[in-house]
């Protein structure tokens, strides 16, 4: 095999690093069960803060203050949205307008009909980036190695024979 070859070969074996490298980082995205608020301060470990409910339907009526003590926009979600941890489910009731960073923040919810629970913002491109970064770089790098090698074996065919 020529130095094309051996290019294409490393093509393949980089397209298996640089996505698995994604597939971490879209593990790590995957959020926890959300804390009950009763329980004082939320520490939050991502960007965005969503607040949750037991009961759906349990409407909003919470308010979040963040860690200077600044207050929280928050938004009702425009379609019905819950989230599954394990068997347990939550209820979306509101979510941060703004992306707010990783920090501890307190929400204060006046509904007491429902048990609310607070955690980082779940949205689709939390998941979306890293698995398409994931998906193109490896499909980028492999064909970029077949095509390597695929110029390497032609080559090697036209090659007179000594």
């Amino acid at each position: 095999m020529r130095r094309l070859g051996w290019a294409g070969v490393g093509c393949f074996v980089l397209a298996f690093v640089v996505s698995g490298f994604f597939g971490i980082q879209l593990v790590r995205n995957i959020p926890g069960a959300p804390a009950p608020i009763g329980d004082g301060p939320v520490p939050l470990d991502g960007t965005g803060l969503t607040i949750f409910a037991s009961e759906e339907g349990a409407g909003q009526t919470c308010t979040a203050k963040d860690a200077s003590g600044a207050a929280i926009a928050l938004k009702e979600p425009s379609r019905s949205e819950q989230f599954d941890d394990a068997g347990d489910l939550y209820y979306v009731v509101a979510h941060s307008v703004e992306k707010i960073p990783a920090q501890t923040v307190e929400v204060i919810c006046t509904n007491q009909s429902a048990t609310y629970f607070a955690g980082r913002r779940h949205t689709a491109d939390t998941f979306l980036v890293p698995a398409l970064s994931a998906v193109g770089s490896f499909f980028v790098l492999a064909a970029l190695g077949a095509a390597l090698i695929v110029v390497d074996q032609v080559r090697r065919k036209r090659a007179p024979r000594p």
